[in-house]
């Protein structure tokens, strides 16, 4: 499980999707379970670690497990289809009457085409923001048969993980394109297979043809030059040369025999070097690309801001008993409520206290020198400060950007609402609140927090 292993998996992050739809609360003793793991974490981090509790406590249903275990039988079944399609494939190369493989087709529809389909692959995804975008054709119709196959048909927690942005739709991605691309080693595994088996059993040959004099042969001899840089240095077995082409060209009338071994051999290394190879390297990578995406999750849906707050509250805060740090305020807009009146709240509930404190509405070219010397003195992070009703999504967000441009990624940023009446702080209404959590929800950023002026309790 999450909590034992330490690391999410694939399974989690399913089960996590598909219990958030369905209880989306947690009893009290649970929710001191999930503070407790989050204490002394931050961000991402805390989040990871909570989650966890969170899900191994209600999770009832083994839905992650059915899926994977389903998309794993899909893979399979991918994998040997086609193999059998490179194998298939090579057949479909022998010109019967002939009793001959023609190496221009060879090149051009098993090596060639498996690249034209890369590059259009490729151009997809840069078009759709890499794996920001959504899956694949193949991808999504490998996603739709395990689905079907593990009895989940159109469930939310698909459509959350398939359409929604972050590093879970990513993990989802990179797992469908790493069965992909093992369908890739397999095709080309069939080729070569196919290709040993006419060459062993049949004792084929080889031959080109065309309707011009030179140009064929040009283009061959500039191809199998090309294609063979990898190996040439050290074998020229397995390149053929000028005369070679020249001897494999067929004209009306002339007969075949086997080989020559110098094609053979130049199509079983084209395979493995220009075929195989590049989907064993981009199998490793989407495996790869998927552990990263786990080790990144950072729960950061509309959905998983609100779970979040309602599991943690002000009790992480209240309860962590790490060293009080010093933040940079930044008083947003002028609200007129003091250092003085806010020390307590800043000091009890957000475990910080200001060290410098700036009214600022929107960071110009000056104040954003004077903030960047304030940082360096707030190892805390930043505090915004602003009231409740004063909410304007473009000037805020404009100043969090700048903000976050000057503190770096893993500077913490906090949203303090507090509405003031008489330079005195009085709580947010529900609508205010409900207003800023949309709007830092959609920030969509790890490390920022919206947190609520309340009245304190005496000590």
């Amino acid at each position: 499980m999450a909590k034992e292993t330490g690391r999410w998996t694939l399974e989690d992050v399913v089960d996590f999707e598909h219990e958030i739809g369905i209880s989306p609360h947690a009893p009290a003793g649970l929710r001191a379970e999930v503070v407790a793991a989050a204490r002394g974490l931050d961000g991402s981090a805390a989040r990871r670690a909570g989650f966890a509790v969170w899900l191994d406590g209600v999770r009832n249903e083994r839905v992650g497990a059915r899926f994977v275990a389903a998309l794993s039988m899909v893979g399979a079944g991918f994998a040997v289809l086609m193999f059998l399609a490179g194998i298939s494939g090579v057949l479909g190369m022998l010109d019967r009457s002939r009793a001959g493989v023609n190496v221009s087709l060879f090149l051009a529809i098993l090596i060639g085409g498996q690249w034209l389909l890369l590059l259009l692959g490729l151009a997809g995804w840069l078009a759709r923001g890499r794996a920001r975008g959504g899956l694949g054709v193949v991808q999504g119709l490998v996603g739709r048969l395990a689905r079907k196959f593990a009895g989940s048909g159109e469930s939310p927690w698909w459509g959350r993980l398939a359409h929604e942005g972050g590093p879970g739709r990513e993990v989802l991605l990179w797992r469908t394109a790493h069965t992909v691309q093992a369908g890739g080693v397999a095709f080309n595994l069939g080729i070569l297979v196919g290709l040993a088996g006419l060459v062993l059993l049949r004792h084929v040959g080889f031959f080109w043809e065309t309707t011009t004099d030179a140009a064929m042969a040009g283009i061959l001899e500039t191809s199998t030059r090309f294609l063979s840089t990898p190996w040439s240095a050290w074998t020229r077995g397995f390149v053929p040369d000028a005369e070679v082409i020249a001897r494999s060209r067929w004209t009306p009338g002339s007969t075949l025999g086997p080989g020559p071994a110098e094609w053979w051999r130049f199509l079983l290394m084209t395979t493995l070097v220009w075929g195989l190879l590049p989907r064993v390297l981009l199998w490793i990578l989407a495996w790869r690309a998927e552990k990263s995406a786990l080790a990144r999750l950072d729960f950061q849906s509309r959905p998983h801001r609100i779970l979040w707050r309602e599991l943690t509250g002000n009790d992480r805060a209240e309860a962590d008993g790490k060293p009080l740090d010093g933040v940079l305020v930044l008083d947003v807009g002028g609200s007129g409520l003091t250092e003085e009146s806010l020390r307590p709240f800043l000091l009890r509930r957000l475990r910080v206290h200001p060290a410098a404190w700036l009214p600022v509405a929107v960071m110009d070219a000056g104040a954003e020198a004077e903030a960047a010397r304030a940082l360096k003195n707030a190892p805390a992070g930043v505090v915004l400060l602003s009231e409740g009703w004063s909410l304007s999504p473009p000037r805020m967000s404009t100043l969090h950007a700048k903000v976050r441009a000057q503190s770096g990624p893993e500077t913490p940023i906090r949203f303090l609402v507090a509405n003031s009446i008489s330079h005195v702080p009085s709580p947010p209404t529900v609508e205010e609140r409900q207003e800023w959590e949309r709007f830092v929800d959609s920030l969509r950023d790890a490390e920022a927090e919206v947190c609520f002026y309340e009245e304190l309790q005496p000590v």
